[in-house]
């Protein structure tokens, strides 16, 4: 459509003629920048040309439009239905009250519109909604009459009833319904909630086919009853009867739903258009979908089918029986929480579906009030435009929490399974930042007001992007990433931009800048930990000196009235974050979503049992105390009926009273729960043995003990177990000294048998983390389990770290292997020998993965066959009749490829499953000489011959050893890569191999020699691994060629006749 009027932009002959009110037209929005679709609604003339007032059919929008930018509607672009809908609460009117100053009365009486007063009601519960839901129950020409539903803080509710019981509306039957309006209209009635596709009731009926007898015949458009009987109707609509005995009446309209029409539109173009005829030809048609059409016998029609004389009495009884059921099903709207239930829902579905949603974040120490929408959140109005604008989808129930408190200054600790997410805290961070009066008080200098300590430098680099995006305010933060290397001269000379607010860093770079440039931080006042626990786990002992150093500053008397907080947002909790909290944090806000965090802040004794799954039952009776100081209540978790079922008759046969719930009695769960809690006296014991799918029906947060009889299927059940404890986690206040830490007042006991044999050492870490007593079993065991794993990844790749320094920092959730395979390790040929094992070559890197990795070629001091190669395909496809292109990309097949004057060998990895814009595949390549991968379009791929296949891909892996990145990380920082890239690509090196295996090289030393041909000598250049340690970004890694002599010596691979490790 777009492209048609633009370039019929000059032709006056689709302009209209004349404007009328109610014409259908197009006209060109100036906000949307594109002809749109429209129906005039009102003109004024002006000096030069007339302004229309027009609605958007497809954007519900209406706009003023100048006469010049409209144009008129081409019938092939009006064949598709309009997409703005209009909506009406079904059978709901307004009322309003009715004063008598004569009576001195006042009464509530129907309204013919809806007092403003209801409007602002209205447009309130649906701003609060979080979710808005509609049931279609009928359809009336152009309008969609429907109960609608809104969720709001996690309750549905029916706005069609709340409107009733605020007294700002009343209901009315169908038919009454029918009669309030003026002027009558044929009425679609849902009977089946199935609807397709109710939109095609809003097909523009002015071109819905076209019968030139009719035009002649009719004042307006005739919707003449059909026998619409379909096969699949007499099932889905629960009649007996066919539809067309349904519809036995023929309405006629008296108005066209396009009765805005000029008059001389309509007369060439009115239309008889049958229900039928005018959409039997969609398959999404609804009638043929279980909707039952029906006809008010009270109003006089002219139909086109003969009616029988007995069908008065039977539509008559139809219509009476149809107003009962109206009336119950209001009434059961009512008592029913849940109305859109769909059938079939079991009872333990339908109790879930109300139960599971509503469960809030465990939130301790210190109350909070959740900020449920953007809305309502504590933020800029700039900064929720902003993320309005990137679809931000509205506060987690993780963020809803975490946000009030941050904005207003407190220290705060988040613990939660998002707990990476730096927008758990950036956008309150950001509102209290741009609050500049808080800071009037602090020294006029330069300085951060806000630190970021990230544990790696990508995290770091990815929120200083992240505050790039979101800084758009009328205050400037202008935000620094920093990384200091070890050299104390980088440190010394560091000089932060004026007005620079906000740093983010790693805590090595922090304590570096700390050390030689401490008044740079006399301003701070916001001191922000991300993902805490992996900062005290790699960096502890700087992360407490930053600490220490924060508090030393915060704590002069000049500073009380400016804000000093500290924010520290994980996924685990940890002794070390406990010390945080104590030492450093000012009666802080703890929010803990994760339940299974929450149980280790609250301190449950975590106990495992392992057993033989035949010997549970026994287990389980040495579990349980029989004889209790102290009132107990034991909730037992099981994974079938069955077993519930078990474990209840064990139990009892033990004199324990014990309950018992699954989903065959939930019509027993009142009864449980009121067993349950009752008050226990002490020493007495009740038991509930329950399945998982019950947890968030019986509700129960009072237990003291939880035994996992069966394993728990996810992390999630695992917690909402733990979480029927919450009643006792005992916040840090409430933890005394040592020897009253130990005896916790609840308990987990978690039986681990051989079928949970795989979840052992994740069991294992957890039982780490909450300090309890572990069993040398199930250290043996989560041994073997990972030996076990680890020989399931024998055709993995050799793990990446490993081999770039030695070492993998956790191999139990590593998906690459750590050892050597001698099947994928043995070094692979690129010409008639395989790769050097031993000795001294001479190599050009032609791509630099990173600082140590890079791929080239090995340079053979009699023949360079990749120079051939080269020679030979550029010679090839100089003639342009061999540049062939490939019409089918298949995966792995081998190309030739045009870059620029160059041709390469590549490798097809992946083909897009999508087009690119302009209509092109993308795919995704290596380049079988040069080692590096990117993305082609599809037409520059060339068929290669035969003869090119046979060289073996000369791109090799060489990996320089015995220095690693500084400061504990696993990933060379940027600054260090581009340094050496620029340094050594496409230069001429001398190394010497220390090991191989596979496609990989390990070099050292590796260096660049210039010769002097006059005085016959050599000099070394410089050496590699020395450049990247003179960055100070790197470290010594003694121990790297030392590992890899271990993990080639534990191996069936040939004996080398050179040692490894001989390097100088």
């Amino acid at each position: 459509m777009n492209d048609f009027y633009d370039s019929m932009c000059q032709d006056i002959e689709i302009k209209p003629l004349i404007l009328e009110e109610g014409q259908v037209c197009v006209v060109y929005c100036q906000e949307l920048k594109c002809w749109c679709r429209a129906i005039i609604k009102s003109i004024v003339s002006s000096a030069d040309h007339y302004l229309a007032e027009c609605f958007l059919v497809d954007f519900a929008k209406f706009i003023p439009v100048k006469s010049k930018n409209i144009r008129v509607a081409v019938d092939s672009f009006m064949k598709l239905p309009y997409r703005a809908k209009k909506f009406r609460l079904y059978c709901t009117k307004p009322v309003t009250l009715h004063i008598d100053f004569c009576e001195d009365s006042a009464q509530i009486v129907p309204a013919k519109k809806w007092d403003s007063a209801a409007v602002q009601y209205f447009q309130s519960v649906l701003r609060a909604a979080t979710q808005v839901e509609a049931k279609l129950c009928a359809v009336e020409e152009d309008t969609f009459e429907v109960y609608l539903y809104a969720t709001i803080k996690n309750e549905k509710v029916c706005v069609n009833d709340d409107l009733v019981a605020k007294n700002f509306a009343y209901y009315v039957s169908p038919i009454q319904n029918k009669k309030h309006d003026s002027l009558e209209k044929p009425r679609l009635s849902i009977k089946s909630t199935s609807l397709s596709n109710p939109a095609l009731t809003l097909w523009p009926m002015l071109w819905q086919g076209k019968d030139s007898q009719a035009m002649k015949n009719s004042h307006g458009v005739n919707f003449l009853s059909q026998s619409l009987q379909h096969p699949c109707c007499k099932d889905v609509a629960g009649d007996p009867r066919p539809t067309s005995v349904i519809l036995d009446q023929a309405m006629q309209c008296d108005r066209d739903p396009l009765r805005h029409l000029p008059k001389r539109t309509c007369e060439a173009k009115h239309h008889s258009i049958s229900l039928r005829e005018g959409v039997e030809s969609s398959v999404d048609w609804p009638t043929k979908r279980g909707i039952t059409i029906y006809a008010d016998p009270d109003i006089p029609a002219t139909s086109a089918l003969s009616q029988k004389p007995n069908e008065k009495p039977q539509r008559l009884a139809e219509k009476k029986d149809y107003d009962e059921k109206n009336g119950c099903v209001k009434l059961l709207q009512f008592l029913n929480p849940d109305p859109l239930r769909a059938d079939g829902t079991s009872d333990l579905q339908q109790l879930q579906k109300l139960t599971l949603g509503t469960q809030h974040p465990v939130v301790l120490q210190n109350k909070i009030e959740p900020c449920l929408t953007i809305d309502k959140s504590p933020l800029t109005s700039d900064l929720k435009k902003v993320l309005q604008r990137k679809k931000f989808p509205g506060p987690s129930p993780t963020e809803s929490y975490s946000w009030p408190p941050i904005a207003r200054g407190c220290d705060v600790v988040v613990i939660s399974h998002s707990g990476n997410d730096p927008l758990l805290y950036l956008p309150p961070l950001l509102t209290i930042l741009q609050m500049g009066g808080c800071y009037k008080s602090l020294p006029s200098r330069n300085g951060p007001l806000a630190v970021v300590v990230c544990p790696r430098w990508r995290k770091a680099q990815f929120i200083f992007e992240l505050l790039g995006d979101y800084n758009m305010s009328s205050r400037p933060l202008h935000p620094v990433l920093l990384t200091i290397g070890l050299h104390k001269d980088e440190a010394k000379n560091m000089r932060l931009p004026r007005g620079c607010d906000v740093i983010v860093t790693t805590p090595h770079s922090l304590l570096r800048l700390l050390t030689y440039q401490s008044l740079l931080f006399l301003r701070l006042c916001h001191l922000v930990l991300d993902e805490v626990e992996v900062l005290f786990s790699e960096a502890n002992e700087q992360t407490f000196a930053i600490l220490d150093n924060f508090k030393k500053n915060v704590e002069v008397d000049e500073r009380e009235s400016a804000p000093h907080q500290v924010i520290a947002v994980g996924v685990h909790w940890s002794r070390h974050v406990e010390h945080l909290v104590q030492e450093f944090l000012n009666d802080p806000y703890i929010v803990i979503t994760a339940p299974e965090e929450a149980a280790l802040y609250g301190s449950v004794q975590q106990v495992v049992h392992l057993c033989l799954e035949c010997e549970k039952t026994s287990t389980l009776l040495q579990v349980l105390d029989f004889m209790p100081s102290q009132a107990q209540k034991t909730l037992i978790f099981t994974c079938s009926i069955a077993e519930t079922e078990i474990v209840c008759k064990v139990v009892e046969s033990n004199s324990i009273f014990c309950l018992k719930m699954h989903k065959e009695l939930i019509f027993n769960l009142k009864s449980v729960l009121e067993q349950w809690k009752k008050k226990l006296s002490s020493g007495s014991h009740i038991v509930l043995a329950s399945t998982d799918d019950c947890i968030p029906l019986l509700d129960i947060t009072d237990a003291t003990c939880v035994v996992h009889f069966s394993f728990p299927s996810s992390p999630k059940v695992f917690g909402g177990r733990l979480y029927c404890m919450s009643d006792h986690f005992q916040s840090l206040t409430q933890q005394g000294s040592p020897v009253e830490y130990g005896d916790r007042k609840t308990k987990s006991v978690l039986l681990l048998t051989e079928r949970n044999a795989s979840h052992a050492v994740g069991v294992l870490r957890y039982l780490e983390r909450a300090d309890a007593k572990i069993p040398s079993e199930l250290y043996e065991f989560s041994a073997g389990v990972l030996e076990a794993k680890e020989d399931k990844k024998a055709r993995r790749p050799l793990c990446r770290h490993l081999k770039a320094f030695g070492f993998c920092k956790d191999k139990r959730i590593c998906p690459d292997r750590h050892h050597v395979n001698p099947e994928l390790d043995m070094p692979r040929k690129v010409s008639d020998q395989a790769l050097p094992t031993y000795g001294y070559i001479q190599i050009i890197p032609s791509y630099i993965s990173n600082a140590t990795n890079y791929f080239g070629r090995i340079i053979e001091k009699h023949v360079d066959l990749y120079a051939t190669l080269k020679a030979e395909l550029n010679e090839y496809f100089k003639d342009s009749g061999n540049k062939v292109a490939v019409e089918k990309v298949e995966n792995l097949g081998l190309y030739g490829l045009e870059e620029k004057t160059l041709f390469h060998r590549v490798q097809v990895l992946e083909t897009s499953q999508k087009e690119e814009a302009g209509g092109l595949e993308s795919v995704l390549v290596t380049f079988l000489d040069e080692g590096r991968t990117g993305l082609v379009t599809k037409d520059q791929l060339l068929l290669l011959p035969e003869t090119f296949h046979t060289l073996p891909p000369q791109a090799v892996e060489f990996i320089v050893c015995r220095v690693k990145p500084a400061d504990s990380e696993m990933e060379w920082n940027p600054k260090v890569t581009r340094y050496i890239h620029h340094k050594i690509v496409g230069k001429l090196h001398d190394a010497k191999v220390v090991l191989a295996l596979g496609n990989t090289v390990w070099i050292d030393p590796m260096v660049h020699v210039t010769k002097l041909p006059n005085l016959k000598t050599s000099i070394i250049d410089y050496n590699v691994r020395a450049e990247i340690l003179s960055t100070g970004m790197g470290v010594d890694n003694p121990e790297h060629v030392q590992q890899l002599t271990t993990l080639y010596k534990g191996t069936d691979m040939p004996a080398r006749d050179v040692g490894l490790g001989q390097t100088t």
